[in-house]
């Protein structure tokens, strides 16, 4: 069982992740959740740990470091400690969940 310090916002939204390096490299991705220190989304394969990953969604993108893999039969859970987001300052507000 995991255990959060901080509330988490479900969004279920369909966005790109690229994985930064040389050369960078783009895959498609559905963001799972977000909080205010960083976002769960999932992929097709796994992204090795403390990659930083760019994920971009309705003109707005997150930087964030990789610090968890998990395998799932669907994919993979990946989550993003936040470097920086261009979607909010401080907590962020439900505007990225379902509308």
């Amino acid at each position: 069982m995991q255990h959060r310090n901080e509330a988490r916002i479900a969004a279920g939204k369909p966005a790109t992740a690229t994985i930064l390096g040389n050369p960078d490299v783009s895959v498609p991705c559905q963001i799972v959740n977000f909080s205010a220190s960083g976002m769960c989304i999932m992929t097709r394969q796994p992204i090795e740990m403390d990659h930083a990953v760019k994920v971009d969604w309705d003109g707005h993108f997150l930087v964030g470091r990789v610090r968890r893999t998990d395998a799932e039969r669907s994919g993979c859970r990946i989550g993003l400690k936040l470097l920086y987001c261009s979607q909010w300052k401080g907590a962020p507000e439900p505007e990225l969940a379902h509308r």
